[in-house]
């Protein structure tokens, strides 16, 4: 503030005619509250990101000789370089090694790799299979994700004259609870508690939005050990609030928390456990799984499936 001031008083010793002219000054005056601003802008900027941390990194960065262990840590969990750029991601990765001994489903992406995962979910409908065969209707997809359920919305209509509806769920590690209670939506009734969510600060019930559009008179759903999180939600969305739902395979995975994802600059991103979900009637499938109605592990499990 005081070298603006200097600068005002030594622009109008060397101007004084200049300062006679009203719109002069007043753009003076615009252009020295724009610097001050700038001043206070940079201020703030280091003292709420840590001027003592900032400087920590340039020095470690730029000035400190021995390097191997940063370099090798950097290398290890970010697979490149240590630099300014990922200096904050690999403090995550170090914090990352004690951080998944209580919560083992916290990543953090290197750079490029999260995009991966990304395609997974675009590319989910590619694995998506919808058939029907007479009065039987199949089901089968390995994601939950919006291109999987928007394909099975599609093709709906082969399954709404079917009377069983096989759903498989083998080998379906979760995805987008959302997919879940889309999916969810197509055989409940609208206001139908579908899960339960428990986060840091509150606990929320999701309900269907729809209404109904597949009533079959049987609905048969596939499992395995590998079927997870979103699948489970979805399996005991129907299970507790039909009577027409029979679960067969072997006992689930029994994830039953969810995960919030955050890109971050440079392509990382990083995953932590925000919520623990709840069945409709309040239960928890976290640690234990779902155990089937009817214990199956043979391979013929869908033929088996078709001839209940």
């Amino acid at each position: 503030m005081k070298k603006i001031l200097l600068k005002i008083k030594a622009l109008f010793q060397k101007n004084k005619a200049k300062m006679q002219d009203p719109n002069y000054v007043t753009k003076l005056y615009k252009r020295s509250q724009a610097e001050l601003l700038i001043a206070v802008f940079a201020f703030l900027t280091l003292y709420f990101f840590n001027y003592g941390y900032t400087m920590l990194k340039v020095k470690l960065v730029n000035n400190y000789i021995y390097t191997q262990t940063l370099d090798n840590e950097a290398k290890e969990h970010l697979g490149e370089k240590l630099s300014l750029g990922n200096f904050d991601y690999l403090t995550i990765g170090l914090y990352q090694e004690k951080l998944v001994k209580e919560d083992p489903y916290f990543h953090l992406f290197a750079a490029g790799t999260y995009k991966n995962e990304v395609k997974d979910f675009k590319n989910a409908h590619k694995t998506t299979e919808i058939l029907a065969e007479g009065k039987t209707g199949t089901v089968s997809f390995n994601i939950f994700a919006d291109s999987a359920i928007n394909k099975i919305k599609k093709e709906k209509d082969k399954l709404t004259n079917c009377d069983k509806i096989i759903i498989d769920l083998r080998n379906n590690t979760g995805g987008d609870v959302k997919s879940a209670v889309e999916l969810a939506d197509m055989f409940l009734d609208k206001g139908k508690v579908v899960y339960g969510m428990e986060s840091k600060k509150k606990y929320k019930t999701i309900k269907s939005r729809g209404s109904a559009v597949l009533t079959p008179q049987k609905i048969i759903i596939l499992q395995n050990k590998w079927t997870a999180s979103s699948a489970e939600l979805f399996i005991m969305a129907l299970k507790e609030n039909l009577d027409n739902v029979t679960v067969v395979g072997t006992t689930s995975y029994g994830k039953g928390v969810a995960q919030s994802e955050y890109p971050l600059p440079g392509g990382y991103a990083f995953k932590f456990t925000s919520a623990r979900l709840k069945t409709p009637s309040g239960g928890s499938i976290h640690g234990t799984g779902i155990k089937p109605d009817i214990t199956y592990d043979k391979d013929d499990i869908l033929e088996y499936a078709k001839s209940l």
